[in-house]
């Protein structure tokens, strides 16, 4: 009887030594007559077993309930491992547990096995699952048929975690969805940094790609964040992350970012909406240990709001970007901001908070009438922190008519210049530039900012829906003409660029048309060049400056009717009551 279990024993051993790798395609659901496995969880605890010999495809059949959440912790090599949908029908996997997992917080964890999920965090379970592809696009050519999403947790739950030191993890075409309304920071999609007992690792080359990623049911609800698991070094941070080409909606931060060594943030359409606020919403924010350069370009923020009740505490950031990096923003589209509350107390609003090193470049700020203005806090387009931006080639246009507002909060110590400020409604509260209240003003207290830029209004598609393409009178008009940046070749939707472009984020027809030009008290100037300098039709008083390129004054005089003046061959700049227009001779 001994030598009989002994016997059985070692063949049990033989058996589990003997296990093969898996490798190739694997069915995954119930609408097989025999599918290789019925559940997600079921293939990934194979997985995990057996390991991988070769790059794995698991296909899911069916739409798919998972009552406990799964880990795929598995040394990959050189192989890959893809989960995707069997056809062209959307396909949706649920998940049920109504707890959080005893280790890392997720449904769909990668980095760390099912085995590990139910037991306290340890460094062996931290397994560098490499090459991990999830991807809803399916073989009849449509997008986003497999979708991620839970039941209304009774935490703040992740639908999908990737842990650790993982490297190559893509995340693309699908829908993801977190419908928890639990107040501790629930997330979509995100990333976690490892600091174990010996380790301390993080996710690299992560790519959120063509997702419609959603986490708006709680008040502190995230799209994407990269966080931590105990305290880092700081020495360790990811690189090579990429977040492209999603529809993103969160309630109180849409992207967050910690530790991560810069990326590329281009393509998306970022909203946050906030029924009620508490405290300051995000959209995209570099957090604590950030560094490198980011690249934030392409993207529509189409929507920042709070519809209801707010506090002191209250007010949205749509960029809070700061610290040890260098961001390059330029070819984005702002508009949507919005306040419903009643806080007495500051409340602030702005599109683009800036207190690190970078460019602001051809962007279009739209800055609508808020429901409910504060009267104090501030609403700006750009709000700078302790920066010096360059600040080139951008529209400002603000609809805001009873409370102060500003489109550029300071004076930046960095170049600023072609840049198109207008109030639509007169609002005799709005602020320019820091506390100048006229473009004319800034520019005299000012030699050296913004001497060509402009007060013109502009038209756009459909303002409300973010969609700021220039339109109407404001097509070929020559008042938005300004030199192309080397920087920034084409516009948001990829038109390159001619050499006089347009300001703002959108290339519109060309060639342009010369207009006339309106002052700040609507008089008119026409500006001739002749065969002996320039000359200037008024129809009546102004004041006449002109300067050499270098900004160099050459003359300065009020002028009624016609103002003349011979020049050398070269390019000038000359001023009519405050507004500049550069020409050459």
């Amino acid at each position: 009887m001994k030598k009989f279990t002994f016997l059985m024993a070692a063949l049990m051993i033989a058996a589990v030594s003997m296990a093969t790798p898996m490798t190739g395609t694997y069915k995954v659901g119930t609408a097989e007559v025999s599918p290789n496995y019925t559940s997600l969880s079921a293939a990934v605890t194979d997985i995990n077993t057996n390991g991988v010999g070769g790059d794995i495809v698991l296909e899911i059949s069916s739409d798919i309930t998972e009552p406990t959440n799964i880990g795929l912790g598995v040394n990959t090599g050189t192989f890959s491992i893809t989960i995707r949908p069997d056809a062209d029908i959307d396909r949706t996997i649920t998940f049920t547990q109504l707890t959080d997992n005893t280790s890392p917080t997720g449904h769909m964890v990668i980095g760390y096995p099912t085995s590990g999920l139910t037991v306290a965090w340890a460094d062996a379970n931290t397994i560098a699952t490499n090459n991990v592809t999830i991807d809803g696009y399916a073989l009849g050519n449509s997008t986003k048929r497999l979708k991620f999403t839970n039941a209304n947790t009774t935490y703040g739950s992740r639908v999908i975690a990737v842990v650790g030191a993982c490297q190559n993890t893509t995340i693309k075409n699908c829908i993801v969805v977190n419908t928890t309304t639990n107040a501790s920071s629930p997330t979509a999609i995100v990333g976690v940094i490892r600091k174990g007992t010996a380790i301390e690792v993080i996710p690299g080359n992560l790519t959120i790609e063509n997702n419609t990623i959603t986490c708006t049911a709680s008040a502190v609800g995230m799209g994407f964040r990269m966080t931590t698991n105990g305290t880092p070094t700081g020495t360790v941070t990811s690189s090579g992350f990429i977040c492209r080409n999603n529809i993103i909606s969160a309630q109180r931060r849409v992207l967050e970012l910690n530790y991560v060594n810069g990326g590329q943030i281009y393509g998306n359409s970022f909203s946050l909406i906030q029924p009620t606020s508490t405290a300051l919403g995000y959209g995209v924010w570099t957090s604590t240990g950030c560094a490198g350069i980011f690249n934030i370009y392409n993207n529509k923020f189409i929507a920042s709001s709070c519809s209801g009740a707010d506090t002191a505490a209250g007010g949205q950031r749509v960029m809070s970007l700061g610290g040890s990096v260098t961001c390059n923003v330029y070819n984005n589209m702002f508009a949507g901001m919005n306040r419903g509350g009643t806080a007495t107390g500051a409340v602030n609003q702005t599109y683009c908070f800036f207190g690190c090193i970078g460019k602001i470049y051809n962007n279009t700020f739209y800055m609508p009438a808020l429901t409910v203005p504060t009267m104090s806090g501030y609403y700006t387009a750009i709000q700078l922190s302790t920066s010096n931006p360059d600040i080139k080639n951008n529209i400002f246009i603000s609809d805001e008519d009873g409370m102060i507002n500003g489109f550029v909060s300071a004076v930046t110590t960095g170049s600023t210049e072609n840049n198109i400020f207008y109030n639509r409604v007169g609002n005799t509260k709005s602020l320019i530039v820091g506390s100048y209240t006229t473009l004319s003003a800034y520019q005299t207290a000012n030699a050296t900012k913004d001497l060509l830029s402009r007060n013109v209004n502009v038209n756009f598609v459909d303002a409300a829906s973010c969609d700021l393409r220039i339109a109407g009178l404001s097509l070929k008009d020559a008042n938005l003409a300004v030199p192309a940046l080397a920087s920034v070749l084409n516009d948001m939707f990829g038109t390159v660029r001619s050499a006089t472009t347009y300001a703002g984020a959108h290339e519109a027809a060309l060639p342009f048309v010369a207009t006339d030009i309106k002052n700040n008290i609507e008089q008119v100037a026409r500006i001739m060049h002749t065969s002996t300098g320039i000359q200037v039709e008024l129809d009546g008083e102004a004041l006449i400056e002109l300067f050499s390129v270098n900004g160099i004054m050459i003359e300065k005089k009020t002028v009624s009717g016609t103002y003349s003046h011979d020049l050398n061959n070269g390019i000038y700049i000359i001023r009519i009551n405050g507004k500049a227009t550069k020409f050459i001779k």
